[in-house]
C-alpha cells in the first residue's frame, strides 16, 4: 500500500479529482512575472505556441496541487524556494464545504477551456500524455457533478485507511530539513482541531443527507482512536518528534527544550483534543448509517461507483465486463490450486502439514537485499537509493494496514521510507513479499525509477493507483518465485495469496457496483466453505467501509497482466521481459487505456475488431 500524502486534501471524490486537474490560480512565481497574461498565458505583445502555453498550463497545475496546504508541500518538495514555488500557510488547508465544491465546477470548465486552445498535434509526446489524462479526468468529473449528493459518498473518517489513521504517521514523518520547518510543523499542529471540527461538519452532513458510516465501521473507527488516546503522555507525536528535535544539528540546548515543550503541549492540548472531539461526534453519530450496504445501494450509487473506480484505477471496463473478468480469474486460479493440491499427493501432503512457503529468518534489511539482488537480472537498474524501514506505533497497529510506503519528495526522491505493522505480519514469507510490494521491485523502487528520469512534476500529481498497485502487485508475485526455489511450490502459494485478494476484490466490486446484498455476500462466500457469521460481517463491513480499495490491487494487476500478454502476442518471439518492464516504468503512472494509446499496445477485442 501506498500512501499518498494528498489525503491531507479534501475527501470527496469531486475535490479529489478536481484538485488533480489542477487550480488554475497561478501560484508559480515565474521569471517572466511582470507580464500581464489573460486566461491562455498571453498578452496582447506575446503569442505562445501551443507547446509553451501547455508548458505554463502543467507548471500550474502542479503548482497548485502542492501549494494546497503546509503538510503536502512539505512531503512532496523540499525547497519550493528554488522553483519559484511560495509556501502556503502552515495550515491542513479547506475541507469540501458547498463553497468549495462550487468553485471546483468552476475550476474543472476553466481547466477545460484552457485545453480546447491548445492544438493536440502541436505538443511534444510527454505533453500529450499529460493532455490525455488530463481530459480523461475532465470527463470523469463531470459524473460527479451532475449530482451534489455524490460529494457526500465518501467521506474523510474510513476505517483502515481513513484521515484519523494516517493522520499521525503522516505528522511523525514531516520533514525538518531546516529550523524553519520545525516551525512550520508546530504551526501546522496547532491548526488540527479547527481542521476536525470542518471534516466533523462534513461527517455531520453526510449523517444529514443519510451518507454515514454504517454502525460497524463507527465501531472500528471508535476503537482505532480509543486505543490511539490510551497512552496520552507517550504518544508518538511527542516520543518521535522529541527524537527528532534532538537529532536535528545547530540548535541549541534551550531551543530543544522550547520547541519540545511547545510540541508537548500542542499535541495534548490540540492534537489529542481533536481526537477526542472526532470520538465524540463519532459516537453522536452513530445509527444515522441509513444505508447499510454499498455505494450501489445509493441513488445512482452505481454511476458513482463506475466513475469512482475509472478515477481511482484506471481502467474503463464496463460493469459487466469487470464482473465476467473477475468470475474468470476466480475460477481459473481456483481450479489451478485444486489441481496443484489433488493432482501431487506430495505438495498436498506438505500443504497440510503447513510446510509449503517456509522461509529462513531474515531481517527487513536482509530481505530487501536479497530483493535487490533477484531483481538485477529482469528489472531495469536504478541508482543507489536511501530507505529506512520503521515499525508502526503500538498505538496504531491494530487498526492499521501490514505496511506501506510514504511517497518521497520529489527533489529528495533518494529518502524513502516504509513502515511495517509488527502486529500483522505474520510468518516470515508473508514478510518478505510485503517487503517487495512496498520496497524492490514495488511501490519505492516504481516511485524512484520514475523520478530518476525526470519527468515534469505534474506527473506526481496525475498519479494513477492501478498502475502503482498494480505494478506493486506484479511486484509481490515475483517475490515468491525469489523466495521459494520450487517454482510449481512459489507458484502455489502466490495463487493461494492472489485468491484471497480476488476474493475480496470481487465482493468489493459487487457490493458497490453491482448492487449485491449481504444475502448476496454471504451465499457467494458459501461457495468457497466461508460460512461463520463473524468472517462474512468482517468482509462485508470492509467492502462497505472503504469502498473499491481491494479493486485497486486486483484490477491494477490484471490489467498489467492482460497489457504485458498483448504485448506478447504483438512481439511475438522478439519479447523481451526486461525491455517491457522498461517500457512501463519508463512511461509512469497512468490510466490503462492511455498506456496503450501511447505504447502502441492494443488489446484482443480490439484485434478481433
Amino acid at each position: 500500500m501506498k500512501i499518498n500524502r494528498r489525503l491531507m486534501r479534501a475527501i470527496s471524490i469531486m475535490l479529489i479529482l478536481l484538485f488533480t486537474l489542477g487550480v488554475l490560480s497561478g501560484c508559480a512565481n515565474r521569471d517572466n512575472d511582470d507580464i500581464d497574461r489573460d486566461n491562455n498565458g498571453n498578452d496582447e505583445n506575446i503569442v505562445l505556441t501551443s507547446e509553451e502555453s501547455f508548458d505554463l498550463l502543467m507548471d500550474e497545475i502542479f503548482a497548485e496541487w502542492v501549494s494546497s496546504d503546509a503538510l503536502s508541500m512539505n512531503y512532496y518538495l523540499a525547497d519550493p524556494e528554488r522553483i519559484g514555488i511560495e509556501r502556503p500557510e502552515s495550515t491542513f488547508g479547506d475541507t469540501a464545504t458547498p463553497e468549495r465544491i462550487r468553485e471546483s465546477k468552476e475550476e474543472t470548465q476553466e481547466t477545460e477551456d484552457r485545453l480546447n486552445t491548445v492544438v493536440y498535434a502541436e505538443l511534444r509526446s510527454d505533453q500529450q500524455v499529460v493532455y490525455d489524462i488530463l481530459r480523461r479526468n475532465i470527463e470523469i468529473s463531470r459524473v460527479f457533478e451532475r449530482e451534489d449528493d455524490f460529494n457526500y459518498y465518501t467521506g474523510y473518517i474510513r476505517p483502515l485507511i481513513g484521515f484519523q489513521v494516517q493522520f499521525p504517521v503522516l505528522l511523525a514523518e514531516f520533514n525538518f530539513y531546516t529550523a524553519d520547518d520545525i516551525e512550520r510543523y508546530l504551526d501546522l499542529i496547532s491548526d488540527t482541531q479547527r481542521y476536525f471540527n470542518d471534516m466533523i461538519e462534513f461527517e455531520r452532513e453526510r449523517s444529514r443527507r443519510g451518507f454515514f458510516l454504517s454502525n460497524a465501521n463507527v465501531d472500528s473507527i471508535c476503537e482505532h482512536i480509543e486505543s490511539y488516546l490510551e497512552n496520552r503522555e507517550d504518544n508518538l507525536l511527542i516520543t518521535v518528534i522529541d527524537d527528532k528535535i534532538d537529532s536535528f544539528p545547530g540548535l541549541s540546548e534551550e531551543k530543544r527544550a522550547e520547541y519540545k515543550e511547545r510540541n508537548k503541549e500542542l499535541v495534548l492540548n490540540n492534537v489529542l483534543a481533536a481526537y477526542d472531539t472526532l470520538l465524540a461526534a463519532m459516537k453522536e453519530l452513530r445509527g444515522n448509517g441509513v444505508n447499510t450496504g454499498g455505494l450501489a445501494g445509493l441513488p445512482y450509487g452505481d454511476e458513482y461507483a463506475h466513475a469512482l473506480l475509472r478515477t481511482r484505477i484506471g481502467s474503463d471496463k464496463t460493469a459487466q465486463e469487470l464482473d465476467s473478468l473477475y468470475a474468470k480469474w476466480m475460477e481459473d486460479t481456483w481450479m489451478s490450486i485444486m489441481n496443484a493440491l489433488y493432482g501431487d499427493h506430495q505438495m498436498f501432503d506438505r500443504f497440510a502439514e503447513g510446510l509449503l512457503g517456509n522461509l529462513d529468518d531474515g531481517t527487513p534489511k536482509s530481505y530487501i537485499a536479497e530483493l535487490q539482488k533477484h531483481i538485477a537480472e529482469y528489472f531495469p537498474p536504478i541508482r543507489s537509493t536511501g530507505l529506512e524501514v520503521s515499525e508502526v506505533h503500538e498505538s496504531l497497529q491494530e487498526h492499521m494496514s501490514p505496511a506501506f510506503y510514504l511517497v518521497p519528495a520529489i527533489d529528495r526522491y533518494n529518502e524513502n521510507v516504509i513502515y511495517i505493522n509488527p502486529a500483522s505480519l505474520g510468518d516470515n514469507l508473508f514478510l518478505y513479499t510485503v517487503l517487495a510490494h512496498e520496497s524492490y521491485p514495488g511501490h519505492m523502487y516504481q516511485t524512484v525509477y520514475f523520478l530518476q528520469q525526470s519527468p515534469h512534476p505534474v506527473r506526481m500529481a496525475l498519479s494513477s493507483s492501478g498502475y502503482t498497485e498494480g505494478w506493486a502487485t506484479y511486484a509481490e508475485m515475483s517475490s515468491y518465485f525469489f523466495a521459494l526455489e520450487d517454482p510449481m511450490e512459489a507458484n502455489l502459494m502466490w495463487e493461494i495469496r492472489f485468491f484471497d485478494i480476488l476474493l475480496i476484490s470481487h465482493i468489493d466490486l459487487g457490493v458497490n457496483l453491482l448492487g449485491w446484498s449481504y444475502d448476496d455476500v454471504r451465499n457467494y462466500l458459501s461457495e468457497y466453505n466461508i460460512t461463520s457469521t463473524e468472517s462474512v460481517n468482517n468482509i462485508y463491513d470492509r467492502v462497505t467501509g472503504i469502498p473499491l480499495n481491494s479493486v485497486m490491487y486486483s484490477l491494477g494487476f490484471i490489467e498489467f497482466v492482460e497489457l504485458m500478454e498483448d504485448t506478447r502476442y504483438m512481439e511475438g518471439y522478439s519479447f523481451d521481459l526486461l525491455e517491457f518492464h522498461r517500457s512501463f516504468l519508463d512511461f509512469g503512472p497512468a490510466p490503462f487505456p492511455i498506456l496503450r494509446k501511447h505504447l502502441g499496445i492494443t488489446s484482443a477485442l480490439e484485434r478481433a475488431a
